[in-house]
């Protein structure tokens, strides 16, 4: 069963800003004419966009038989479910494979945890099973 991360406006926010700051940016330098100011910004717009944009198309948990894999741009984690042994709700800032701050903290082998924002939280708790 797979489910996609809930997605917070912040997140949208951020990526309006950023587009926008960099048209502005290359709307400049095009009426100036400098080609390494634009070939600059065209590369500033790739690595600040290309990646939220990655992670907001491909992060999701899909939810197996056997283990539950956790995919968010060119991020992969694969955490057996016999070693998850809690879930709880979380509002960490901490980084993560989540695009939102309602968030649940899951916790599993010896001492590690990943935070994951599935848009249906409860489904994707019983599909857990803990």
């Amino acid at each position: 069963m797979v489910f996609k991360s809930a997605i917070d406006t912040w997140y949208y926010v951020m990526i309006a800003v950023t587009a926008i700051i960099l048209a502005v940016a290359l709307v400049g330098l095009l009426k100036s004419g400098a080609i390494a100011g634009m070939v600059i910004v065209l590369l500033a717009a790739v690595l600040s966009l290309g990646l939220p944009i990655w992670l907001m198309l491909t992060t999701n948990y899909t939810v197996r038989t056997d283990v539950l894999d956790v995919r968010s741009g060119p991020f992969r984690w694969r955490i057996p479910r016999s070693e998850i042994y809690s879930i709880q709700p979380s509002r960490s800032l901490l980084s993560a494979p989540a695009l939102s701050l309602n968030r649940l903290e899951i916790q599993y082998g010896q001492s590690k945890t990943i935070l994951v924002s599935p848009a249906d939280p409860e489904a994707f708790r019983e599909a857990i099973g803990v």
